[in-house]
C-alpha cells in the first residue's frame, strides 16, 4: 500500500474522522461520529497511504446544482486534509489528479469546492466563481413599515414544500445553486439553535422565508428569500423586532440582493468575501449540457489548455444553433466565426460570469479574433451564486 490511493471503506473511517478532527481543530462526541460514518456511506472517500499509514484524504460528494432552470450532476470536493509529517510530499496532488479521473469516469463534467488557498486550487484547474455577501446592521437601520402579510415561526418539516418551493425558484434565477435534497435542509442547512420564519402575504400565500438564530448576542439571518418587496419587507420588519434583544445583525444575502437602498439607514456594510471555486472536469461533456448560449447559429473555436486534466487540451469546434450545442468537434478544420484561447480556470469565469468578458480580455486572461462582438453576444450567462457549505 506505500504511496498508494485507495477508496476507503468503513474499516477506515475512524481514521478519516481522527485526521479531520486534527486538521481541522474540532472534537466529534460519539454521536458525531456515528452520523458521520453514515454520511461517508453516501461519499466517496480517497485515501492516500505511506506504507501502511492513512497520509491524506478527500471526499467526493455526487451532488446537483442549478443552470438557471437546468441541473446537472457535479462533484463537490470536501475534507482535503494531510497529517502534518506528510506534508508536501505529493499525497494531496495525487489526491486531487485522482478525484479529477473519477468525477470524468462518473459524468460529473463540474466540481466546486471551498478552498484553504484560493491560489493552491487555481493550480489544479479550479476558479473563483462565488462570494459571499454579509449585511452587518443594528435592527434600528431597518424600515418601519406595514405590511399586509405576517410571518410565521414554522417547521421545517411541516413547510418544507413551500420553502423548497421557494428556494428553487430563487435558485433559478442563479447558476451554480445547489440542488437541495431533504437530507440537506436538515443536516446542512436548519440547525436546531435555527427559527425558520415564513412569510404569508395578504392572499395567504407564503412568499418568502428566513432562516435565522441568535449567536452570542447577534442576530444571524443565514438566509432569506423572498418573492417580492411585499416578502422582503415583512421579513425585514421580522429582523428590526430583535431591537430590545440587540444591536447587531449578520444577514447573508444573494448577489441581486443588495436591498440596504431600501432600509431607513442605507449606510450600513456590505462585505463580499470570496467563497467558493468551480471546475470544468470534462469541457466536452459539459459543453453539450450548457444553456447560456443565445444566439441562433454560430460557430466558435475554443483553444483550451488545461495543465491537469490533459483531455481537456486541444481545439474544439462548438457549432451552436437555436440556442444550443448542436455539434462539438476535436481539432477540426472547419472555419469559425470566432476563436477564443484560454486555459481551463479562465474558461470558468467566463462561462459561469464570475468575471466580465472585457475584464478577461483586458488582464490577458483570453484572447479573441473573428466576430469579438457576436462572440460577447453568444454569453448570455446568469450570475452565479451560493448559499451551502461543504
Amino acid at each position: 500500500m506505500n504511496n498508494s490511493i485507495i477508496q476507503l471503506t468503513d474499516k477506515y473511517y475512524e481514521s478519516v474522522m481522527d485526521l479531520g478532527e486534527y486538521a481541522f481543530n474540532y472534537k466529534l462526541t460519539e454521536q458525531d461520529r456515528e452520523e458521520r460514518k453514515k454520511v461517508m456511506k453516501q461519499q466517496q472517500v480517497y485515501g492516500s497511504f505511506k506504507e501502511k499509514h492513512l497520509a491524506a484524504k478527500l471526499h467526493l460528494l455526487p451532488m446537483e446544482l442549478y443552470l438557471g432552470n437546468d441541473k446537472i450532476e457535479f462533484g463537490g470536493i470536501a475534507g482535503v486534509a494531510t497529517w502534518p509529517e506528510y506534508r508536501r510530499q505529493g499525497h494531496v496532488d495525487k489526491l486531487l489528479r485522482h478525484s479529477l479521473t473519477e468525477m470524468k469516469q462518473k459524468s460529473l463534467s463540474l466540481s466546486m469546492l471551498h478552498p484553504f488557498s484560493i491560489g493552491f486550487y487555481r493550480k489544479y484547474g479550479w476558479e473563483l466563481t462565488q462570494y459571499k455577501y454579509t449585511y452587518s446592521f443594528s435592527p434600528s437601520d431597518l424600515p418601519k413599515q406595514n405590511t399586509q402579510g405576517c410571518c410565521v415561526d414554522v417547521s421545517f418539516q411541516d413547510s418544507r414544500n413551500l420553502i423548497r418551493s421557494l428556494y428553487e425558484e430563487m435558485a433559478t434565477r442563479y447558476s451554480l445553486m445547489m440542488k437541495r435534497e431533504d437530507w440537506w435542509w436538515n443536516n446542512r442547512v436548519i440547525s436546531t439553535d435555527h427559527r425558520v420564519i415564513l412569510y404569508i402575504n395578504q392572499n395567504k400565500v407564503p412568499t418568502g422565508y428566513l432562516i435565522a438564530k441568535m449567536d452570542q448576542q447577534v442576530l444571524k439571518v443565514d438566509e432569506i428569500v423572498y418573492r417580492d418587496g411585499d416578502a422582503c419587507l415583512g421579513l425585514l420588519g421580522w429582523v428590526g423586532n430583535h431591537d430590545s434583544m440587540t444591536n447587531q445583525v449578520e444577514m447573508i444575502v444573494q448577489p441581486k440582493d443588495e436591498i440596504a437602498f431600501y432600509f431607513n439607514n442605507p449606510k450600513v456594510k456590505l462585505n463580499k468575501s470570496a467563497y467558493f471555486m468551480t471546475r470544468i472536469v470534462d469541457f466536452e461533456s459539459f459543453i453539450w449540457k450548457y444553456p447560456f448560449f443565445s444566439t441562433e447559429k454560430m460557430n466558435i473555436t475554443i483553444q483550451l489548455h488545461d495543465e491537469i486534466a490533459e483531455w481537456n487540451n486541444g481545439e474544439w469546434m462548438v457549432e451552436i444553433e437555436d440556442n444550443r450545442v448542436k455539434q462539438v468537434l476535436f481539432n477540426s478544420n472547419k472555419k469559425s466565426d470566432a476563436k477564443i484561447s484560454l486555459d481551463i480556470q479562465s474558461l470558468a469565469a467566463l462561462l459561469f460570469n464570475s468575471e466580465d468578458i472585457q475584464q478577461l480580455i483586458t488582464f490577458n486572461r483570453i484572447k479573441i479574433e473573428g466576430d469579438v462582438e457576436g462572440f460577447k453576444r453568444l454569453l448570455q450567462p446568469l450570475q452565479p451564486a451560493l448559499l451551502d457549505f461543504f
